[in-house]
């Protein structure tokens, strides 16, 4: 390949504070690749802009266009199919005019968005490789998000095994993949971890900036602090022990009740909140901690997490104190750096604290350089790298078949879209298909009204048909 291959990452979010996507992309840079993130903002036009050394495009999120017409309300009411679609049609365009050499798509709709731009990139005549990286065990989706899982389980079973390379965040998640859906080839795992050259001996710490005495007995808990996070066991986990001090380096309304809580049963003064520090400077900051903590609940995708600031303490050198959720408790138990609990059991969790408490410098110095090494990013840059170099060496040809199939493939895609987008403008009130005629002409309310009057199913599918047809065209001459 004569000119520098370029990696574009694909994401369904504003990019800003993806800390695994943006290094992915760095991973790139760093072996001589150029790099592109899109990504999508609630902007009414394109961004462009660089993030952390990185060239960043950000599409307008189609869920504004839905909105006006309030297609996009409570989070059970939204039709992820329908936004994927919509977002499709700029995306498409966006990245067949970067000209990829090779695709990385992430997270659980990217994984939607990556198959439909490799496959458009065949029919212009180019076998891209595309690589995705699943973040999240969808089956184990709670919350808001669990809204989206019967879609995205769809995604799954249908592109999983069509993408040239699988990474994931977990053993456990890896494991579950490879069963779930038969795959050839088990996901390469590549953790969140932090860069091991960010940490230094010196600069800010959590201790000093706290005022505290270097025998005071320290917890620190950093990121997000929530419920299902476990942060109410800690606190009252720490607040049963006597002189230990807990500090949440997080921010939120959240965060600020617990201190609240703390302060009225009288032991604010042994609770600390600090605001959020660079992520660069995370491990370096916490130091001086003795004991790093997470209480993750029990729930399913929490069974198979790795999350960052486990292995924030590792490079800290401290000793961990986790929940049960297994992929956790596995890594600190095999390595025996820390201690865990019963998932919400505060006498469990008060327990765990003081084994580790005292027992901080054997812990300690199982934290080796060598598992240091084994878990930082610049060894899940490395695997990164070699799977990048493999892919860009295998160039294959564009058959008829593939570009036929490709061709199908975006065709069905669009009808799915149109049918879908109609579907729902058509059965809208009247008053707002009256607005909608500057972008679809006046046709469209008396469809809307033949619609109220003729409700078959082949009148619906005939209108959401028509009406979706006439908006994309608007959607592409604008």
């Amino acid at each position: 390949m004569s000119r520098q291959p370029h990696v574009v990452s694909i994401v369904m979010n504003a990019v800003e504070g993806d800390s695994r996507v943006i290094k992915t992309a760095q991973a790139a840079i760093n072996a001589g690749y150029r790099a592109t993130i899109v990504g999508v903002a609630f902007s009414p036009d394109v961004v462009r802009q660089e993030i952390e050394g990185v060239p960043v495009v950000l599409l307008p999120h189609f869920a504004t266009e839905m909105m006006k017409y309030g297609l996009w309300g409570g989070a059970s009411a939204r039709d992820l199919r329908l936004l994927v679609g919509g977002h499709l049609q700029a995306l498409i365009p966006e990245i067949v005019s970067l000209e990829p050499d090779l695709l990385h798509s992430h997270d659980m709709i990217g994984l939607k968005l990556g198959a439909a731009t490799a496959q458009a990139m065949t029919m212009s005549g180019r076998a891209v490789p595309w690589v995705h990286d699943v973040h999240e065990f969808v089956a184990g989706l709670t919350g808001e998000a669990a809204n989206y899982m019967p879609t995205c389980l769809g995604y799954e079973r249908e592109y999983l095994h069509k993408a040239d390379y699988l990474f994931t965040v977990s053993e456990p998640l890896a494991d579950e993949l490879e069963s779930r859906y038969a795959l050839v080839t088990r996901p390469t795992v590549t953790y969140n971890a932090p860069n091991k050259s960010t940490f230094e001996e010196s600069g800010p710490d959590i201790r000093s900036t706290l005022g505290l005495a270097p025998t005071d007995p320290l917890v620190a808990y950093v990121g997000r602090a929530t419920r299902l996070r476990g942060c109410d066991t800690i606190l009252d986990a720490v607040m049963k022990l006597d002189g230990v001090h807990l500090c949440f380096v997080s921010q939120g309304s959240y965060v600020e009740g617990l201190k609240a809580r703390a302060s009225k049963a009288g032991f604010g003064h042994r609770i600390h909140l600090l605001p959020y520090v660079p992520s660069h400077q995370v491990t370096t900051f916490v130091r001086t901690a003795d004991v790093g903590i997470h209480g993750l609940v029990h729930y399913p995708n929490g069974e198979v997490a790795m999350p960052n600031k486990m292995f924030e303490y590792l490079h800290a050198r401290l000793p961990i104190v986790v929940s049960d959720v297994a992929a956790m408790k596995q890594f600190v138990e095999r390595n025996n750096i820390g201690a865990t609990f019963v998932a919400q059991d505060v006498d469990s969790c008060t327990s765990a604290i003081k084994r580790a408490l005292g027992d901080v410098e054997r812990l300690r110095s199982n934290i080796t350089d060598e598992l240091i090494e084994e878990y930082s990013w610049e060894a899940q840059e490395r695997k990164i790298q070699n799977v990048y170099r493999g892919l860009l060496s295998a160039a294959k040809p564009v058959t008829p078949a593939a570009r036929d199939s490709a061709a199908m493939a975006q065709r069905l895609d669009d009808i799915e879209f149109e049918a879908r987008y109609g579907r729902h403008l058509a059965q809208i009130n009247f008053k707002t298909g009256i607005r909608l005629n500057s972008i679809l002409g006046p046709v469209f309310a008396e469809r809307v009204r033949f619609l109220r009057e003729k409700t078959s199913e082949e009148g619906i599918l005939r209108t959401a048909r028509f009406v979706g047809s006439r908006l994309v065209k608007a959607m592409r001459r604008g």
